[in-house]
Formats: structure tokens, C-alpha cells, sequence
């Protein structure tokens, strides 16, 4: 199967299976649980500053810049995944800790109500696809990718209309409306990790490059920061 990535082209894959500098399954794990740990230590720290008021808006405000330029040359030049990933990961739980450190005093509890229903979508997700439940043809990633698109664009265009004044009350207020926008948003983010799951097997059975293992742990940091900060709003909806 060919692939529009440049890291995946036949050239590059036909070296990689022939040498011991093929990406494998046991290396991709390991180098997303660094990224978690990493991702979970930054998250720590700040949700601590933020919790004794000593975090700086300014602070937060140049990690958003600074991770999302870093996600954005990760996902465009996958070659820098292992200089990128770590870095993107410690900037990017900088801003989660603050986040759920802001949800926390307002709700009480619902940081670890999140943490648990992300670790069970990850669970049943990966459940689904190992078992072949859920399978992921071109079609699925279509829809999938279409889907996705959709989102962003919707949270575009609520900020846009955010800068003039015109409020959206079901994206950040509760009631039936605003229910169903973030569990649908939620099951979205969900279906990505399929995905994120294909495109790691893929890349191993094709003898992907060894630095692809950071780039892989990449798109699932991405997506799991995303299921995360969805199901704190579900469930801050729900607590309303």
C-alpha cells in the first residue's frame, strides 16, 4: 500500500526492512509512554502553579503559540518527530495541567473523572481494533478525516463569531443541546484513535523507519490530549 507520507515512501521502506533501523511495536509503545510521562509530569507542575495562582498568563499564552507551531512541524516533517515529540509533549502539559487545574476548582473530582474515561475509551478502542470489531478501511478513514474536519472547522468559526460578540451557548454551557455537541465531539476525537492504532501497524508491517516510532506516538499524544480535554467538558456539562 503506498502512502502520500514522505517517510513511507518504497525506497525508504525497502532499506528500513532490510536493516535493524525498522520501527517496531515494542518501540513505538515505549516511546509514547515517554511522551506521556513527560506530558503528565509538565501537567503536574502547572496544574500546581496554577493552583497557588503563580502561573503566568503569558506563560500559557506562549505555549499555546510554541506547541502549536512545534505540532505543526511535527506533523509536516515526521523526520523531526524525535527532536519534536518530547518537546511538543512537556510544552503541551503546561497548558493541561493549567486547564484542568481551572476545571478542578470549579468542579471538584472531575480531573480524575476524566482521566478515567479517557484510560476506558483508549481501553475499549484498542479492544475494538485488536479484536477486529472495529475495522479501519479507506472508507472509515474518510469518514473519520471528514468528521474531524468538520470540528475544527466548527470551532473555527465559533471563534471567529466569539471575536465579534456573538455568543454559542451549547459549546461551553450545559442542557440537551450542549450534551450531545460534546459527546458527539468526544466520539469523534474517539474514532481518531483508530486511526492513530492502523497507521502504527501499517507502518510496522511496511518496515517503516525507526524515527517513524516517535511520529506514531506523536499522532496518539495529539489524539489523547484531545479525548481528555472533551471529556472534561462532557462531564462538566453533565455536573450542571
Amino acid at each position: 500500500m503506498k502512502s502520500s507520507n514522505p517517510i513511507l515512501n518504497s525506497k525508504t521502506l525497502t532499506k528500513s526492512r532490510h536493516s535493524d533501523q525498522a520501527m517496531t511495536l515494542g518501540g513505538t509503545i515505549s516511546k509514547t509512554f515517554i511522551a506521556l510521562i513527560l506530558l503528565i509530569g509538565t501537567a503536574g507542575y502547572s496544574f500546581y502553579l496554577t493552583a497557588t495562582g503563580t502561573l503566568n498568563s503569558k506563560v500559557f499564552i506562549g505555549c499555546l503559540i510554541f506547541a502549536f507551531i512545534i505540532g505543526l512541524v511535527t506533523s509536516f516533517s515526521p523526520r523531526l518527530a524525535p527532536i519534536t515529540t518530547p518537546i511538543y509533549a512537556a510544552v503541551e502539559g503546561i497548558l493541561i495541567g493549567n486547564i484542568s487545574a481551572v476545571y478542578e476548582a470549579t468542579y471538584g473530582m472531575i480531573v480524575l473523572q476524566a482521566v478515567l474515561l479517557t484510560i476506558a475509551i483508549i481501553a475499549g478502542t484498542l479492544i475494538c481494533y485488536a479484536t477486529g470489531i472495529v475495522k479501519v478501511t479507506q472508507r472509515f478513514r474518510s469518514i473519520v478525516f471528514g468528521l474531524t474536519l468538520g470540528v475544527f472547522i466548527f470551532y473555527l468559526l465559533t471563534m471567529v463569531l466569539h471575536l465579534f460578540h456573538v455568543p454559542v451557548p451549547f459549546i461551553h454551557q450545559s442542557g440537551p443541546l450542549g450534551l450531545v455537541v460534546s459527546l458527539a465531539i468526544l466520539i469523534i476525537a474517539s474514532l481518531n484513535l483508530f486511526l492513530d492504532f492502523d497507521l502504527i501497524t501499517t507502518s510496522v508491517s511496511q518496515g517503516a523507519p525507526k524515527q517513524f516510532e516517535w511520529y506514531c506516538a506523536f499522532g496518539l499524544l495529539v489524539t489523547i490530549i484531545w479525548i481528555y480535554i472533551e471529556a472534561l467538558r462532557f462531564i462538566s456539562k453533565l455536573r450542571n
